[in-house]
């Protein structure tokens, strides 16, 4: 998911051992915050607004433990320029930052600068999956798909449908019955969820036309409602913000935005703010993911062919469209922006990044390898045409942020060591999980095909690539067109 830590300026005078020991990080402002394999947190650098969880605002130079965190099993850190975060494995939720509003969620308005265990309210007895922040209010998502509220509420910016600041969590109702919200974002007045039906609900302050109405019509509203212009088909898979736009992606590959655009920020060739959703500028093919931050003026996504296109404001200059770059991933961008380098997502350094220690990684690698299908050793096994496959959840997790979800959410399959697989054939799924010891994959292109849609599924780029390479050495005269015919069924776009 991560791109190699040494595109970070931050994290390149750290030693090869202790680069192979994180396994989450975050950087924001000159600072840094990491989680190691061994459970353990650090935090070192400017420690802008107390960022490092430390008690105060004293840059750090030495690594310094944040002992309130180490021994939770964190697994998501979110901020924003002064409002900080921390997720464990069992959905426990950690605050600590800017409060004046009672958006840290601790039952105050009392700033703290140390990690504090939200218990208070009906959050502190649910697992938290996802938390969104601006500097003003905070938006938790639970496993059971319920939206929790805290902070400030102006602008009816926390759905509750009055406009009375909360210290505490408070439930929120989305007007759509049935159905159930997959992720949530906060802007500086406003707040968005997508639901699992691919609409988009927005509520609090429409300036600059947030709420996807005109503000002539709608000044602000304290309840969520869906944004218009989102309707005929459209079903959006995901949704990003900075402080004050919207970017949305579609499932057939499109990007639609919509809110402040002085930067360019919206992407589609003006500076004029955008009061429904409108397309990203340009043909720029198929769309994979996008990426937009709180803390950032700077949007980006990256195509199916994995192509990075940047808009916004960088470098000095305003780019109003998608401009093509070299880079080679979205945690990229943001690694490049001068004296504003920040992590739009936590990064996950992956198992097979480079380093310098070629022995040491050959023998891990072949521990790796081994450990594949051993039963004796398994925690989790998939079902697949009657036939077993073995793996470990543990692998599954640092390498896929769909199996994290999964695995440490409160799912139905979370709790179940064998997962049935009914929508795929034995070879090509023992394939994708071998995928994940050995960092190879050896089917035919027909098979290959099927690979590069599951992969494309549980967003494994990595393996899409080399999918992908399979396809053109594997191609001929005489079976093409077969596996032209065998995408379209599959809606997988290959190059033949």
């Amino acid at each position: 998911m991560s791109d190699s830590m040494d595109k970070w300026e931050i994290f390149q005078d750290l030693s090869d051992e202790l680069k192979r020991n994180i396994r989450l990080a975050v950087v924001l402002r000159g600072s840094a915050i990491y989680v190691t394999k061994d459970d353990e947190v650090f935090g070192f650098g400017q420690n802008e607004e107390g960022f490092l969880g430390t008690g105060d605002r004293t840059p750090r130079t030495e690594h310094t433990k944040i002992k309130q965190l180490c021994g939770q099993n964190i697994q998501g850190l979110q901020f924003s320029n002064c409002t900080f975060f921390a997720i464990s494995a069992s959905g426990s939720v950690f605050s600590w930052g800017n409060n004046d509003f009672g958006q840290l969620g601790l039952g105050t308005t009392q700033e703290t600068l140390i990690p504090t265990k939200i218990e208070e309210g009906m959050l502190g007895i649910k697992r938290v999956q996802q938390v969104a922040c601006s500097s003003l209010h905070t938006l938790a998502l639970t496993s059971d798909r319920e939206v929790f509220s805290f902070g400030h509420n102006d602008f009816g910016q926390l759905g509750l449908g009055h406009n009375y600041c909360q210290t505490l969590p408070i439930k929120l109702d989305l007007p759509a019955a049935g159905r159930v919200v997959t992720s949530v974002a906060c802007l500086y007045l406003s707040s968005v969820a997508l639901l699992d039906s691919g609409e988009v609900f927005a509520w609090g302050s429409n300036a600059f036309g947030i709420l996807g109405q005109s503000e002539n019509q709608v000044e602000k509203q304290n309840i969520p409602r869906k944004v218009p212009g989102l309707d005929d088909g459209i079903k959006i898979t995901r949704i990003v913000s900075g402080q004050n736009h919207v970017l949305a992606l579609s499932n057939d590959g499109k990007v639609y935005s919509w809110g402040w655009n002085k930067y360019g920020l919206l992407g589609n060739g003006t500076r004029e703010n955008s009061y429904q959703p409108t397309l990203l500028f340009g043909n720029i093919g198929r769309i994979r993911d996008v990426a937009a931050h709180f803390e950032s003026d700077v949007s980006a996504v990256v195509t199916e062919a994995d192509d990075v296109y940047i808009w916004g404001y960088l470098h000095g200059r305003n780019i109003m469209s998608p401009a093509e770059t070299s880079i080679t991933s979205l945690d990229e961008v943001y690694a490049k922006i001068p004296n504003g380098a920040l992590t739009f997502r936590p990064l996950r350094p992956k198992l097979d990044e480079p380093i310098e220690d070629k022995k040491t990684t050959n023998k891990s690698y072949e521990w790796l390898k081994k450990s594949f299908n051993r039963a004796e050793t398994a925690d989790v096994v998939f079902v697949v045409e009657g036939k077993k496959i073995h793996a470990h959840k543990t692998i599954l997790i640092m390498q896929c942020a769909v199996f994290e979800t999964m695995f440490l959410g409160d799912w139905e399959e979370s709790h179940e060591r064998e997962q049935i697989i009914e929508d795929h054939s034995y070879d090509v799924f023992y394939a994708f999980l071998r995928y994940f010891y050995t960092n190879e994959v050896d089917l035919q292109p027909d098979l290959a095909l099927e690979l590069f849609d599951l992969a494309h599924f549980y967003v494994m780029t990595d393996l899409q690539k080399d999918c992908l390479k399979i396809f053109k050495r594997g191609v001929t005269v005489e079976n093409a067109a077969w596996i032209y015919d065998q995408a379209i069924q599959l809606d997988v776009e290959v190059p033949i």
